[in-house]
């Protein structure tokens, strides 16, 4: 995690430009309000930050983050969900389903 702590907009007008330049971006009106309630005001809050940090910002789903990737110009870490040991469903063999 970032040593980087996050400050929360100040007053209702900040909270609401920061949401409304995060929908410019391309963000869904909850995801922007994820990132500002979460301290992510602008560009630069998301470019300090961690991957697992971005990762773990509630509320923020797979489509926010590229979105969020795209903006800051950092390829998006690629997590499917599996172990890097276990192979996925799809390319099991009929002698591992027994």
């Amino acid at each position: 995690m970032s040593d980087t702590i996050r400050r929360k907009a100040s007053s209702f007008e900040e909270y609401w430009l920061a949401s409304k330049a995060w929908e410019r971006h391309g963000l869904t009106t909850g995801a922007a309000r994820a990132l500002v309630h979460n301290g992510f005001l602008t560009l630069d809050d998301v470019q300090g930050a961690h991957d697992l940090e971005l990762a773990t910002i509630p509320r923020i789903g797979r489509k926010s983050l590229a979105v969020l990737y795209g903006l800051i110009g950092r390829e998006a870490p690629s997590n499917d969900g599996r172990r890097p040991d276990r192979p996925s469903q799809s390319v099991r063999t009929p002698q591992m389903l027994n």
